[in-house]
């Protein structure tokens, strides 16, 4: 074989690698598809590069611009996600996939069809392939510029100027290929790309932690690297017993890839199983924890008074001076209804309305945290006077606004600088918690509220989850602005109750 097929094919086993690791981490990293279709895409489009050194066949040809064309979304994609843009930009990704991906189906049919794979290989289809690329993939490399001129962290840079220069190499030096295929008089770089652009990804996605902190890392990498070779492999040894049939060679690749998905897929699909297992433990750890503390004191006055009367009963001695005893236990199981009530209400969340003074509320939370928070945060408060009331559950309000302080506490472990401010917006009141702790990043931002999703060892990802439906469930909205070294503002905006909801002085004093 040529140097030029080794490259291609040693490109294929690192791309398909690089899918495995990439893979593993999908659900719990909004990176990992992008790059794991992407390099799919890269490692079919090397294999194509190889397939058309070795047999020669046109359609290897084709099948290798389709897959070229198929890493411009998944380069997007990839983008979007690691600046933290992807939902807002949902629908030009979306715009993106459904072009190229119609363009990528063309080069598939054209290998059936001999007068439309003429058409392709013209200077005409290629201008018009070009106008629609250069423009996407140049406001992608913008925003991934921009971002790494405005990141904080040095290992935020560091991982943001090797995604810039790995794309680059695979994205820019790919074009070349095509160029070519066009009769351009453009050298074909593509395979050096690849395989130039292949350890700068590696480099960012292991060594800078670009899927996060994951103990079993090392393990999903072993694996992916092994079943790569193993493909590889088979692959070559494929085209050494076939390689003058093409019927056989397009049966087996066939076979080779959907028994290596199937393979991936397993190895994906235990990992992923295990993990939302862990997760439904932690939350349900998480939940059981907090309502033994709720029930532990009503349970404990119950049991004081029981023990006391049954004492009592046994000295023969009457219940008719110990009413009070009586009282506190029906009080008691009347505490024990609320508690199940409520617990009831944050399953649902739903809402129990009443009038409400937000002010009040505030004051009663932070009333609670200034014992159970370290000293070295300073706490301020600044609520607005005469603020509306609200129409609301006070248990889940106050249970919301507990998740966002306990969550700035956390945030400052050092110290620093604790914020709850109130105020009035338009028609609606607004509670904001601001610390000046780390901050976030764009891709924690975009995912802050998202069920299960976290940033702590030992958090369960339903803190923020909860704040947003609780606001979500009394019509109004949650939403934060954070930057890498300016702290966090969590903002919580209600609809103000009515005038005529509000209790009238003379209803107080009756």
């Amino acid at each position: 074989m040529t140097g030029a097929m080794w490259v291609s094919l040693l490109a294929c086993a690192g791309q398909l690698a690089l899918a495995g690791i990439a893979l593993a981490r999908v659900g719990r990293s909004p990176l990992a598809l992008p790059l794991s279709l992407l390099s799919i895409a890269l490692s079919t489009w090397n294999f194509s590069a190889f397939g058309l050194a070795r047999s020669g066949d046109t359609g290897w040809r084709l099948m290798g611009f389709a897959a070229a064309l198929m890493t411009l979304p998944c380069a997007v994609h990839f983008i979007l996600a690691f600046v933290g843009r992807r939902r807002r930009s949902a629908r030009v990704l979306y715009g993106t996939y459904a072009v190229m991906g119609a363009l990528a189906l063309t080069m598939l049919i054209a290998m059936g069809v001999p007068a439309l794979e003429e058409r392709i290989y013209t200077f005409r289809f290629g201008l018009a392939v070009a106008v629609g690329v250069i423009p996407i993939l140049t406001t992608g490399f913008v925003l991934l510029t921009r971002h790494l001129r405005h990141a904080v962290s040095p290992d935020e840079r560091a991982r943001a100027g090797l995604m810039l220069l790995g794309l680059t190499l695979l994205v820019a030096l790919l074009l070349t290929d095509l160029a070519a295929d066009m009769a351009l008089p453009v050298p074909k770089l593509g395979n050096v790309g690849t395989l130039l652009g292949l350890p700068v990804m590696a480099t960012a996605s292991l060594r800078f932690q670009l899927f996060g902190k994951d103990a079993r890392a090392t393990n999903a990498a072993v694996h992916a690297v092994v079943l790569a070779l193993v493909g590889v492999f088979a692959y070559l040894t494929l085209f050494r017993v076939f390689a003058a049939e093409s019927g056989a060679l397009v049966v087996g690749t066939t076979a080779i890839t959907f028994a290596l998905l199937a393979a991936a897929r397993r190895g994906v699909t235990a990992f992923v199983t295990q993990r939302e297992r862990l997760e439904q433990l932690a939350t349900l750890g998480r939940f059981s924890a907090q309502m033994a503390h709720d029930l532990k004191n009503p349970i404990a006055a119950l049991k004081g008074a029981a023990q006391y009367l049954k004492e009592e009963h046994a000295r023969g001695h009457s219940w008719d001076a110990h009413g009070d005893f009586l009282d506190l236990l029906l009080e008691q199981v009347e505490r024990l209804d609320r508690v199940a009530g409520t617990y009831q209400r944050l399953a649902r969340v739903e809402p129990l309305r009443r009038p409400l003074d937000l002010n009040r509320l505030v004051e009663g939370v932070l009333s609670l945290q200034a014992f159970a928070t370290p000293g070295a945060v300073e706490l301020k408060k600044e609520l607005a006077p005469d603020l509306p009331e609200c129409a609301g559950d006070e248990d889940l309000l106050a249970n919301a606004l507990e998740n966002l302080v306990r969550n700035a506490f956390e945030a400052m472990p050092e110290g620093g600088t604790l914020t709850v401010r109130t105020l009035r917006d338009g028609g609606a009141v607004v509670v904001e918690v601001q610390d000046t702790g780390s901050g976030m990043d764009a891709r924690t931002r975009e995912r802050a509220f998202d069920d299960f999703f976290t940033t702590k060892a030992t958090g369960s990802g339903l803190g923020l989850a909860f704040v947003r439906r609780v606001a979500e469930a009394h019509g109004g909205t949650a939403s934060l602005t954070s930057g890498e070294g300016h702290g966090t503002i969590l903002r919580l905006r209600l609809p103000a109750a009515p005038v005529s909801q509000a209790p009238t002085s003379e209803g107080e004093a009756a």
